[in-house]
């Protein structure tokens, strides 16, 4: 899941496809596509930016990278790097990275930001009026954050479902918390399962966990069609068959009846 920065991706009025893009065949070239959903011409703005995740999946700025974090910024080259798009409109933006034998070993990530900037008119005039009283109008700036992932050889990873338990959500509903480890030299994801009895209730796609971060913690609300809580309740977490040697775990908690 391409990760929205600062409103809801509906609110921003972008799409971006793929929600995520990886160099790890023999291909140099890659792109996304930038569509306005809106009903204005929007001015868009693409940047690289190196972000950093936190225990609860949230996405920070990383200005210097931590040990064994390692970052593909310098790698990536990409054009163009402002749009200006009719309504219903798309452009490509393409990406290029070295080739495969002149990728350091491992894996290194960034994330391709897709910004769109405040209406045209608004980027005429200064954001301070000053006259009898002084007056601030502030321009959000909403934004979609796509991961990149460059990568040379086999990184391996293996992931672990633990601390599995029942518990309540924040409005009171039933809900799954675990731990989602990730051991190993490269970034996962995929999708999170909630499977009652052999019957997939629920299903969370794009569930990350970006190198160097080892775990999530996660609080998983069930749907509130969901019948009566007990019998055997599986998670699993898989990739995409797609993927280079895709993970796929699960674990088994039992739900006695009430």
């Amino acid at each position: 899941m391409a990760l929205t920065l600062g409103a809801p991706l509906a609110h921003a009025q972008l799409s971006v496809s793929p929600t995520m893009i990886v160099f790890d065949d023999e291909r140099c070239t890659k792109a996304i596509t930038v569509e306005n959903t809106g009903s204005k011409e929007q001015v868009v703005r693409v940047s690289l930016v190196n972000l950093r995740m936190l225990p609860d999946g949230r996405m920070v700025r990383a200005k210097e990278p931590s040990e064994a974090e390692h970052f593909a910024l310098g790698m990536v080259r990409f054009a163009p790097h402002e749009l200006v798009l009719d309504p219903g409109a798309s452009q490509v933006v393409r990406l290029q990275a070295p080739a495969p034998d002149k990728r350091p070993q491992g894996e290194y990530r960034t994330h391709v930001l897709v910004q769109q900037v405040p209406d045209i008119p608004a980027l005429k005039t200064s954001p301070f009026d000053v006259g009898d009283a002084v007056s601030v109008d502030l321009q959000a700036v909403f934004g979609v954050a796509v991961p990149l992932l460059v990568r040379r050889g086999e990184p391996v990873a293996h992931v672990l479902v633990s601390a599995l338990r029942l518990e309540r959500a924040k409005d009171g509903g039933a809900a799954v918390a675990l731990r989602l480890e990730r051991h190993g030299e490269r970034s996962v994801r995929g999708t999170l399962s909630l499977i009652l009895d052999g019957a997939e209730i629920e299903a969370y796609d794009g569930l990350a966990i970006y190198a160097p971060a080892p775990a999530r913690e996660l609080l998983l609300p069930l749907p509130k069609d969901t019948p009566t809580l007990s019998g055997r309740l599986e998670v699993r977490f898989r990739e995409d068959e797609e993927t280079r040697d895709p993970v796929d775990v699960s674990a088994v908690l039992d739900v006695p009846q009430h």
